[in-house]
């Protein structure tokens, strides 16, 4: 596949995964795509489909907004801002209603013209200052 047409997956995976469309979510995962995720790993679609569900639970309204994708070869990098209620529990911090954003980058490794590989890094700091007003330490205010 071309780097567009990698670049074209990927943004309809991302419609997939906002409009949590589990047929098209599959049209572009492999069966056995793992996630490299921020909390977890994740390993085949039915347990990336059931991780979804659990965020979509804890966050509802769970979205993302694309600010830039980038791509080489078979890799496909997005830089993201995602949003949602705080409507479950996550980390052990109780529902808060709280409405929050956080901001990520994902890296998409396509292969036999499906998303095979995904790894997330995103700014969970960020997200826990909105639900608990954490303060960190002026030496980690950089």
């Amino acid at each position: 596949m071309s780097i567009q047409e990698n670049k074209e997956m990927v943004r309809r995976y991302l419609d997939a995964f906002n409009d949590f469309d589990r047929d098209a979510l599959s049209a572009v995962l492999a069966d056995d795509v793992v996630e490299h995720g921020a909390t977890r790993e994740v390993e085949g679609f039915d347990e990336f489909v059931e991780f979804v569900d659990r965020n979509q639970d804890t966050f509802s309204g769970y979205t993302g907004s694309t600010e830039a994708i980038c791509a080489e070869d078979d890799l496909v990098t997005v830089r993201y801002t995602v949003s949602g209620t705080h409507d479950g529990e996550y980390l052990g911090i109780d529902p808060t209603g709280k409405d929050v954003t956080w901001s990520g980058i994902a890296m998409y490794r396509i292969e036999n013209g499906e998303i095979a590989e995904i790894w997330i890094e995103e700014d969970r700091l960020e997200l826990l200052q909105q639900l608990e007003g954490y303060d960190p330490p002026a030496h980690l205010r950089i």
